[in-house]
C-alpha cells in the first residue's frame, strides 16, 4: 500500500480551498477580475511547496501506479476518460451548470478509477472511492440549493468547498488507512523473519 494518491487529494484539496476562498473575498468585494489569474496559480504553488517533498519521495510510485492503467482494455481505458472528460468538455457549451458538471466530473471520475483500478489492477483507492462519492452526494444537494436560491456565485463558491472538503476526506482516510497497512505489512515481515 502507499499513501501517494493522500499526498494528492491533500495537495488538491488545500488548492481548491484556499483558491475557493479568496476568489470569492474577490466578488464580496467586487474587486478587480484580474484577480482571480493570480489568486488560482498562487495558490497551486503554494499547495505544491506544502506537499513537494512527500509528493517527491512518492513520485516513482506514483508513475508505477498510473502506468498500470496503460495495460486495461481499450474500452474501459475509453469509459474511464469520458467519465472524467466529457462533464468539462460540456461547461463551455453549459456555462450555466458548471457547477453541477464539475461535481459530475469529479465524482465519475474518481468513481470509475476506483472501480477498474481494483477490478484490472488489484489496487483499492480507498482514497478515489470516499472523495467520489462525497462530491457524488453533495451534487444532489447544490441542485436543490440553487433552484431554491437561484444564487449562482454562492452555489459556485460552496461546490468548489465541497470539492475541497471532499478531498481532505479522502486524503485523511486514505492516509490513515494506508498507515495501518502499512504498519501489518511490516508486523508480518518482522514476524516472519524472526520465525525463519
Amino acid at each position: 500500500m502507499t499513501r501517494v494518491f493522500s499526498f494528492m487529494f491533500l495537495f488538491i484539496s488545500v488548492w481548491f480551498g484556499f483558491s475557493s476562498i479568496l476568489s470569492h473575498i474577490v466578488f464580496v468585494y467586487d474587486l478587480n477580475y484580474f484577480y482571480y489569474y493570480l489568486i488560482w496559480p498562487s495558490c497551486f504553488a503554494f499547495s505544491l511547496l506544502l506537499f513537494l517533498k512527500p509528493l517527491l519521495s512518492v513520485r516513482k510510485v506514483f508513475r508505477d501506479r498510473v502506468s498500470t492503467s496503460i495495460s486495461w482494455p481499450f474500452v474501459i481505458k475509453m469509459i474511464n476518460g469520458l467519465a472524467w472528460a466529457l462533464p468539462f468538455v460540456l461547461i463551455p457549451f453549459l456555462q450555466k451548470y458548471y457547477p453541477f458538471l464539475l461535481l459530475t466530473g469529479l465524482s465519475l471520475g474518481n468513481i470509475s478509477t476506483f472501480i477498474f483500478l481494483r477490478k484490472y489492477s488489484k489496487i483499492y483507492s480507498i482514497e478515489q472511492v470516499i472523495t467520489g462519492s462525497l462530491t457524488l452526494s453533495s451534487l444532489f444537494s447544490i441542485i436543490i440549493y440553487y433552484s431554491y436560491t437561484d444564487n449562482y456565485e454562492l452555489t459556485l463558491f460552496l461546490t468548489r468547498v465541497i470539492i475541497s472538503v471532499s478531498y481532505a476526506i479522502g486524503g485523511l482516510i486514505g492516509y490513515f488507512k494506508n498507515d495501518g497497512d502499512d504498519n501489518l505489512s511490516s508486523s508480518l515481515h518482522n514476524e516472519r523473519a524472526n520465525l525463519s
